[in-house]
This record gives structure tokens, sequence and C-alpha cells, in this order.
């Protein structure tokens, strides 16, 4: 279980650095504060067994749009980009240690 908490806070800190990355990088203005909480609630929606990660999505995307009122292919593409950056690099980390 320790190892599992370790992976879950390395992906929410690795998101959240991604997400401000990618906002800077799209010009979507947002706040470091707003961005965490996003993070944290869709890394627990990803929890959920089997859909999690759907629902992860639908509200990545969604709460991204509200907290930055940026139109839906902004947020799509900031999406996207924080996840395939997240994937590469907590599956480096796992390479690592394994």
């Amino acid at each position: 279980m320790g190892a599992l908490a370790i992976v879950f806070a390395l992906d929410v800190f690795i998101s959240t650095l991604c997400m401000y990355l990618a906002t800077k990088l799209a010009f979507v203005k947002a706040e470091i504060k707003p961005l965490i909480l996003i993070i944290i609630v869709v890394s627990v929606l990803s929890l959920i067994p089997y859909i999690g990660w759907i629902f992860g999505l639908i509200a990545f995307v969604y709460l991204l749009m509200r907290v930055t009122n940026a139109d839906l292919i902004d947020c799509i593409w900031v999406v996207a980009f924080i996840k395939v950056i997240s994937f590469v690099v907590i599956a480096f980390f796992s390479q690592l240690f394994v």
C-alpha cells in the first residue's frame, strides 16, 4: 500500500506541474491553487475501478474549462499534454525503482 500511495502522490505532483506548464504554453490563465484542487479531484475520481478514468477525464476537462474560462479544444489539448507527460514520467520512475 505504501508504494501505491507514493505513486499516487507523485502522479498528483507531476500532473500539477505539467498542468501549470501546459496552461502557460497554451495561454490559458489559471492560478496554481485551483489547479492543485482540480488534480486532486481528478486523481481521486480516477481511483474508481473500471470507469474511474473516464470520469476523471470528463471532470478534468470540465473543471479546467470552469476555472480558466477557456474553450473546449484548448482544455482538451492541455489535458492530453498533461496525461502524456505524466505517463512518461511515471513510467520512467517505475523503471528506476523496479
